[in-house]
C-alpha cells in the first residue's frame, strides 16, 4: 500500500476521535445555554430588582405568594436596605407569578402590596408620597 494511503490511515482514528469530541462539546454548550437563558416575561424567572427611595432604612424584606398563609423568610438575611440602595432579589419557582411583598422599615413600621406578577416585573420601587408608603413598578417586556 502507499505510503500516503497508511499514513492517513493512521491518523483517521484521531481525527474521527477529535470529530466526536467536538460534537459533544458543542451539543453541551447548546444545551446548557438553553437550559440557563430564561427571557423576560417567563414565569420560570421570577427575579426583580427592589429599590429603597423611601428615605428610611429597611431592615426585613418578605416576598410569599398570594394567597399564602404565612410569609416566607427575611430575604435580607442580617444585612438592611439603606434608603438609595437596591436590592437583587433572586428566586426561580414555578406555577405561581403573582407574589406579595411586605418591608419593615427601621422601627417596625411595615407596609405590604398584594399580586405584583413577577413573571413580567424587572424592578419595583418603594418610595414615600403625603406620608404614605407607594411602589411603582418596571416591566420587562
Amino acid at each position: 500500500m502507499n505510503t500516503r494511503v497508511l499514513n492517513n490511515l493512521r491518523r483517521l482514528p484521531v481525527m474521527v476521535a477529535i470529530f466526536a469530541l467536538s460534537m459533544m462539546l458543542l451539543t453541551t454548550a447548546s444545551a446548557q445555554r438553553t437550559h440557563n437563558f430564561t427571557f423576560v416575561g417567563s414565569p420560570d424567572r421570577l427575579d426583580f430588582t427592589l429599590h429603597n427611595n423611601t428615605g428610611y432604612q429597611i431592615d426585613e424584606v418578605y416576598v410569599s405568594p398570594t394567597n399564602a398563609d404565612d410569609w416566607e423568610e427575611d430575604i435580607l438575611g442580617e444585612d438592611v436596605l439603606a434608603n438609595g440602595s437596591e436590592v437583587p432579589i433572586t428566586f426561580n419557582r414555578q406555577k405561581q407569578s403573582h407574589w406579595d411583598l411586605k418591608v419593615v422599615f427601621k422601627g417596625g413600621r411595615e407596609a405590604i402590596w398584594q399580586k405584583f406578577d413577577l413573571s413580567q416585573l424587572t424592578d419595583i420601587y418603594i418610595s414615600f408620597k403625603n406620608n404614605k408608603v407607594y411602589s411603582t413598578t418596571k416591566n420587562g417586556g
